[in-house]
């Protein structure tokens, strides 16, 4: 597990993501049969049941051998709207970083599931890859700057980052300068926990948490 659901369930953020995305190894037809297996289990259905939600619609738009995507809308309550959101597996590479551990407990017991051990990359990783993600996505995240700040605040050993992230360090800081408060009010600032958006509805916070980032960032070029 990587992405916003990483850091969600393994490392406190406050962030909701809107989808879930997953490097693999496992061959396409034999992920392919079990993903639509489970989705169409009885007792994952119960388990959505429980918290009011239900499966609307499933496709699966993209199934290539190195990227699998399927699209779901799920409906909160009987008569609530449609939300999408999409599971998407990639084969492209596994990096390094990865642990086998439990879902952060308080998340478990928050919204009462059943305890969950999944492989997932380290905070380090973490870190990496959205260094990589504010460099090199073709639209610029107000998202990938937020998270940063996460890991940043959590502390992670920046001793021995990959010297790969070396080749990014420029763009992620010339892009991360770029973006405004109005693309994070936009594209962040509905995504996080409901009593911590008044405190980021700030433009000042987040100039704040911009300018700690670009700091952070131009110390990992010294």
């Amino acid at each position: 597990m990587k992405g916003g659901c990483n850091l969600r369930f393994f490392h406190k953020s406050i962030r909701y993501s809107e989808d879930m995305d997953l490097d693999i190894r496992t061959m396409s037809v034999t992920l392919r049969n079990n993903v639509e297996r489970v989705l169409e289990a009885p007792p994952f259905l119960q388990t959505l049941r429980a918290q009011r939600i239900e499966i609307s619609q499933v496709s699966r738009p993209k199934q290539t051998e190195t990227t699998q995507r399927w699209k779901l809308a799920l409906r909160s309550a009987a008569t609530g709207p449609e939300i999408p959101t999409k599971i998407e597996f990639s084969r492209r590479a596994l990096e390094e970083g990865v642990v086998h551990e439990a879902v952060d407990p308080e998340f478990v017991r928050r919204y009462r599931l059943y305890p969950v051990l999944v492989q997932h990359y380290t905070a380090r990783a973490a870190l990496t890859q959205k260094i990589a993600a504010l460099a090199l996505r073709a639209q610029t995240q107000a998202r990938d700057i937020f998270d940063l700040k996460l890991l940043l605040d959590a502390g992670v050993d920046r001793s021995a980052l990959p010297k790969k992230i070396a080749s990014n360090l420029s763009r992620a800081i010339e892009n991360a300068m770029s973006v405004g408060y109005d693309e994070f009010a936009g594209q962040v600032l509905a995504y996080l926990e409901p009593e911590y958006q008044d405190h980021y509805r700030a433009r000042r916070v987040w100039e704040d948490l911009q300018a700690q980032v670009v700091t952070a960032l131009e110390g990992f070029q010294t």
